[in-house]
């Protein structure tokens, strides 16, 4: 009896065996299949985790342009601070400087008219936009607002012939009157007397006089000083330090209580 019930063991496990060569050889064959079948649905979820790091590398990307922007704005703050520290130190109880709020915005259209230099932008009324606010890109002044709309606003660049801003010279605080001549790369200085102490390489910063643009922001660069004999007036041009034909995102300046009206 025992050694039938061994040899039936043997049979079952030989078997077996078989069966198993057989699953192997099955399994071999079946897992291509397999894969085929599961490659749909890892595409989908390959493709779901790339298009999400994607947008979250846009949002960071974007957020950080804006935050160096404002950086940037920043500093060219500090070269006209050191100049009026310097003037005032000796004076007491001297009015403390505004603090600005920034709105980033992004030019989204130039107006093709050849005689005149003005962009849209993609901030409007809805953003707390508001006419005469003035507009900055990394380096220095672009513009001021001219027209506000919902969802967009007309800006006028600094080198257009009919724009013009209050300026002082960095250097000595003497101050002067900066327009456009409708060349993107000059500006003029008006009614600069010929005694001025005025020199090439001057800084060209917002006075802040008339109210319109907030003070210490550059604007230009003094690039040649002429005097002509028997002329009340020196010729002075300057060369604006805001990328006008390059820039695309900028900035709106707000001063304490102006930010979102």
């Amino acid at each position: 009896m025992a050694v039938v019930f061994a040899i039936a063991l043997m049979t079952l496990d030989a078997r077996f065996t078989q069966l198993d060569y057989v699953r192997q050889a099955l399994s071999y064959l079946v897992s291509p299949v397999q894969q085929l079948i599961r490659m749909p649905t890892d595409m989908v979820q390959w493709s779901s985790r790339t298009f999400a790091e994607r947008d979250e590398l846009l949002d960071d990307n974007q957020s950080l342009r804006s935050q160096v922007l404002i950086l940037q704005q920043k500093v060219q703050q500090l070269a006209v601070l050191q100049a009026e520290n310097q003037r005032l130190r000796s004076l007491l109880g001297a009015t403390e400087r505004f603090e600005a709020s920034y709105l980033t915005a992004e030019m989204i259209s130039i107006d093709p008219d050849p005689f005149t230099h003005q962009v849209i932008i993609n901030r409007g009324a809805q953003d707390g936009v508001y006419i005469g606010q003035a507009v900055l890109d990394a380096t220095g002044l672009f513009g001021q607002v001219i027209q506000v709309d919902s969802l967009s606003s007309r800006v006028l660049l600094v080198a257009d012939a009919n724009h013009a801003v209050p300026v002082q010279v960095n250097r000595n605080g003497m101050r002067s009157i900066l327009v456009g001549t409708g060349d993107l790369t000059t500006l003029e200085l008006e009614f600069v007397p010929e005694t001025a102490d005025i020199q090439v390489g001057d800084l060209l910063m917002t006075s802040g006089l008339a109210s319109r643009f907030p003070e210490g922001y550059p604007v230009a660069e003094v690039q040649a000083v002429e005097h002509n004999p028997g002329e009340p007036f020196a010729q002075i041009r300057a060369r604006p330090l805001a990328a006008l034909a390059r820039s695309r995102n900028l900035l709106l300046v707000f001063k304490d209580g102006e930010a979102g009206r």
